[in-house]
């Protein structure tokens, strides 16, 4: 059987880790956006996940900062 999709190219430790960056990044934008559209319990929610992402974001941009440039 043939394969339509060819296999992603593998990616090194530091595009894998730009790329979550970038996820978390747009990640944190929607929560923002979420958590300004509610009020109360939803919108407190929706603040926790903000922190969350800021917290993940941080371990990624450290590990970035970690790898030594090539």
């Amino acid at each position: 059987m043939l394969k339509i999709t060819p296999d992603p190219p593998d990616k090194s430790l530091e595009e894998s880790l730009a790329h979550v960056s970038g996820l978390l990044r747009c990640a944190l934008a929607t929560a923002c956006e979420s958590a300004e559209n509610h009020t109360g319990v939803k919108r407190d929610l929706a603040f926790s996940v903000v922190h969350l992402i800021d917290m993940a974001k941080a371990v990624v941009d450290r590990s970035l900062d970690q790898i030594e440039p090539r």
